[in-house]
């Protein structure tokens, strides 16, 4: 008897876009498809226009990145349109990865419904007929290439996106990744002044001050050198640290000029030019942190409304992490599945096999084609999950570790695999008994409450963090009083000060 049920057919073309190979099934014929590849610059981008085949129907000409320049292109492209009587939904534009100063222009042309595409430049290069050289032309013929042979990737309307919360985590999160890359600039820059003005200052059991605490960036804003500090009193130097809020001043002031007697002085010629770098760096690294205080803060205002809150309920997971995660990932109703989630953010090693089929494979090091700002995110949240996470967490590390496995890619694995587990599902982390099917009432509530301890003394930094976090239309919020109604879980917030 037959078998009438129909096999599924895959495509050995996995890495083609589905919406330009639809347009190509659609049209019937490559001629009434119309590729428009463009090269683009700060100024003036290079187009060209050839049809399905490659058949070039206009030859490259300039185009301004401008208002005039969207229409001079619209303009350029309906009328070869007009005389191959090509439809618009034939019609794709595309470039290289685009730069910030190609946003706005592709903005434009999405607003004029044109299909937009963008292509890696790798793969671009890969197509070009001379790899020798590097021309407009050139360039532009590879990434007509790399179109007409479906490789790229749809570029979206950020405006007609449903989830634009994410879109804005992602530019917070990043805005104040590069912030914070800054600030460690500037900190090595206070360490070379500091090494020469008061050896030994920022190191804390020798100065008893905090590296790089309010009292420590305080003393380094102005007439600072272990010559100057030296022939403080001890008094006035107690009541400036008592004011800084250091505890035991009086004890910390004794040690600190102590400590500025001992230490080898500065060159005196050197001393007003290098006292005026450091104040100058120090107001720098104060500016820093502010505003990249402020940018975390606003993320996770907007981080608090999105299931990828319930990634704070991990012990070491904060809303820095949890947002850098959100911002990457995006909407969860899209989100991937978990091997694709590991080779995008980069934590899949190569593998290569060849001689035949019995010979092994050999696992090489991870490609370098991923999404960095991710990897970094879930390189971070898997060493934080190692050092305060619960303690099957920890458990586990070691046991990579013992057997010789990069004990960080197979924690972001399995922190990726639990990700999409509580965002999915909208649920926070449980303990391995409260996770049993036959868990009692009783535990459950018990566990609910440790994890609101935990949630507490995370989000009580945010300001108003009760109603921005908590209120009941909130995921967090929405758990929290499931836990208390159901469960009959105790989670009062706690009285503020």
């Amino acid at each position: 008897m037959a078998n009438n049920k129909k096999t599924k057919l895959t495509s050995i073309y996995k890495n083609q876009s589905v919406r330009i190979r639809a347009i190509f099934d659609e049209a019937k014929s490559a001629q009434k498809v119309l590729c428009i590849a463009m090269d683009f610059a700060k100024a003036k981008h290079v187009a060209l226009i050839c049809d399905g085949e490659g058949s070039v129907l206009k030859k490259s000409f300039p185009v301004e990145n401008n208002v005039e320049g969207v229409q001079f292109l619209c303009d350029q492209i309906q009328s070869t349109a007009r005389r191959r009587k090509i439809p618009r939904k034939h019609i794709f534009i595309g470039g290289e990865d685009e730069a910030s100063y190609v946003e706005n222009f592709t903005s434009a042309l999405l607003k004029k419904k044109y299909l937009v595409v963008r292509i890696n430049a790798r793969k671009a290069k890969e197509s070009r007929e001379n790899d020798l050289a590097s021309t407009d032309d050139l360039d532009l013929l590879g990434i007509a290439k790399t179109m007409i042979s479906r490789r790229a990737i749809v570029v979206r309307d950020p405006n007609e996106q449903p989830p634009k919360i994410y879109r804005e985590i992602r530019d917070l999160s990043r805005a104040r990744r590069k912030l914070v890359r800054e600030k460690t600039a500037s900190s090595n820059r206070i360490h070379a002044h500091v090494d020469r003005l008061f050896p030994g200052f920022l190191t804390d059991s020798k100065s008893g001050i905090t590296a790089f605490g309010r009292a420590s960036l305080e003393l380094m804003s102005k007439n600072f050198s272990c010559t100057q500090i030296a022939k403080r009193k001890q008094s006035s130097l107690c009541n400036t640290l008592r004011r800084l809020g250091v505890h035991y001043p009086e004890e910390t002031a004794g040690k600190l000029i102590t400590l500025a007697r001992e230490a080898l002085a500065p060159d005196p010629a050197r001393i007003n030019s290098q006292q005026r770098t450091l104040s100058a760096t120090v107001d720098l690294h104060r500016c820093i942190q502010r505003n990249a205080d402020e940018l975390k803060i606003e993320a996770a205002e907007l981080l608090a409304s999105t299931p990828y809150a319930f990634l704070t309920t991990l012990p070491g997971i904060g809303f820095v992490l949890a947002s850098g995660i959100a911002g990457e990932l995006g909407d969860p109703e899209k989100l991937r599945r978990l091997n694709s989630l590991c080779a995008y953010s980069g934590i899949v090693p190569a593998t290569w096999q060849t001689g035949g089929p019995d010979s092994p494979p050999t696992t090489t090091y991870t490609s370098v084609r991923c999404n960095h700002t991710l990897k970094d995110w879930v390189v971070q949240s898997s060493q934080k999950l190692r050092q305060y996470g619960p303690l099957e967490w920890k458990e586990r590390h070691a046991r990579w570790e013992a057997n010789g496995q990069h004990s960080l890619f197979a924690g972001g694995r399995r922190y990726l695999r639990l990700m999409r587990t509580l965002v999915l599902n909208q649920i926070p982390y449980m303990s391995p008994e409260a996770r049993m099917r036959d868990a009692s009432k009783e535990i459950r509530a018990l566990d609910a409450e440790e994890t609101w301890t935990v949630l507490v003394k995370k989000w009580r930094t945010i300001p108003n963090w009760q109603e921005v976090a908590f209120a009941e239309d909130k995921p967090l919020g929405f758990w929290r009083r499931v836990s208390i109604e159901v469960h009959g879980a105790h989670l009062p917030f706690p009285k503020e000060r």
